[in-house]
């Protein structure tokens, strides 16, 4: 006999039944989605049967310290915090005051508050202090916010591990949506440009799930840090003056991006008659040519991957976490070219025509390639005449960055 097609109300069933067999909700978390109901709060936290998932994967890696970016009213807090031992920590981060406050409460009420910290603010902005407090490194991340910023999170989380560090995002799936391109909905787009930089992160093993259940069909990924620094930032010493000319050309292009933060759509896609054409396109040119050049500098049998540069519109942040990742990796090829010696050459395939450079020729062109484009990025952002923006252009020489890098 064939098993019954799937629909909502079975997996209604089946959710209930795994959670009355390995999930039982106690009064704690039944009167926190309670007080989420009477606040009038969307009913988007994790189910039962996913927070008892979440507590037991922290229990199964003996985390000690988790990171939750989206806290709602704390309901996937309480599940996080029972798995942490009594000296644990978990720290989770709300954007509405309000939420935090209730979330405060509901953990409270679970008698686990003494583990749990809840930051009120912007996501980005917490994390970005984090980061710079020097925070120790996190043992599980779980990413659930709005998916505009997933790549964003992606990139933060990052810098908040260490090897081995696991990372869990969810609604990554969105209801199958996210095989689709070119949509237009941001919060689409966004999970296919955090899936772009997993594919493209070496330092990551990564599955994706895709789940039906009480919460409909969505599904979640899992990432796993790999043997290497949690921070793709460039080297603050580099060992020479190639190093230098690479770690500063990645420095630019990331003074470049953050001055781009706070566009709107409409100056970030503005067309001008310089270069690509607009900020986004333009950016994107640089972040992918370091990509091209990272692939061909390698050489066979490593494959030049597909460009970034599709069509896809990405917000600023995303391309920041896309440059940071093209940063290591030519930096990395950077340390195996030395090794196969700086004037050892390649042959090079360019608009169907084929090239011999040295490796040493390819590094240089890309620590000198977004230079100009840099310059045409700074003439857009003049000519927008955006007060705060436009009057206030990054000084970017190499100079200012030895100043910044003072050790």
């Amino acid at each position: 006999m064939e098993p019954p097609t799937p629909n909502q109300d079975l997996w209604n069933a089946v959710d209930h039944a795994l959670e009355a067999w390995l999930a039982p909700q106690d009064a704690a978390l039944i009167a926190s989605t309670s007080a989420a109901t009477a606040a009038g709060l969307p009913k988007i936290a994790v189910a039962p049967a996913q927070g008892r998932l979440l507590e037991v994967l922290a229990r199964a890696i003996g985390a000690r310290r988790i990171l939750e970016v989206g806290t709602l009213a704390g309901y996937s807090a309480i599940w996080l915090a029972r798995a942490l031992p009594a000296d644990g920590m978990l720290v989770t981060l709300e954007l509405d005051p309000a939420r935090a406050e209730l979330a405060r409460e509901n953990i409270a009420r679970a008698r686990v508050a003494p583990r749990v910290e809840v930051i009120a603010g912007s996501a980005t902005a917490s994390l970005e202090a984090l980061r710079t407090a020097e925070t120790p490194p996190f043992d599980l991340v779980f990413i659930d916010a709005n998916r505009e910023q997933c790549a964003v999170y992606l990139e933060h989380a990052l810098a908040l591990s260490r090897p081995g560090t696991v990372i869990i995002v969810d609604n990554a799936i969105h209801r199958g949506r996210v095989i689709e391109a070119g949509t237009g909905d941001a919060s689409v787009d966004g999970v296919r440009a955090m899936m772009e930089v997993i594919a493209r992160d070496p330092r990551l093993a990564a599955a994706g799930v895709q789940t039906v259940g009480a919460k409909g069909y969505d599904g979640f990924v899992m990432l796993v840090v790999g043997e290497s620094a949690a921070t793709t930032a460039p080297p603050a010493q580099p060992s020479d003056t190639l190093d230098s000319m690479l770690a500063h050309d990645a420095w630019a292009t990331r003074e470049v991006l953050r001055a781009c933060a706070t566009l709107d759509d409409g100056a970030w896609h503005r067309a001008f008659e310089i270069g690509p054409g607009s900020l986004h396109d333009t950016l994107t040119h640089i972040v992918g040519a370091m990509f091209r050049w990272a692939d061909r500098i390698d050489g066979p049998p490593r494959l030049v991957r597909p460009s970034i540069e599709d069509g896809t519109r990405r917000a600023p942040a995303e391309l920041l976490a896309l440059l940071d990742l093209a940063a290591a990796e030519i930096a990395a090829s950077a340390a195996r070219a030395r090794l196969r010696g700086l004037a050892t050459k390649l042959d090079v395939t360019l608009g169907g025509t084929a090239y011999r450079f040295t490796l040493g020729g390819m590094l240089t062109h890309v620590a000198t390639h977004g230079a100009h484009h840099r310059a045409q990025c700074l003439n857009m952002l003049r000519r927008l005449e955006i007060a705060g923006v436009s009057d206030r252009l990054p000084e970017i020489d190499l100079l200012e960055w030895e100043l910044s890098n003072p050790e």
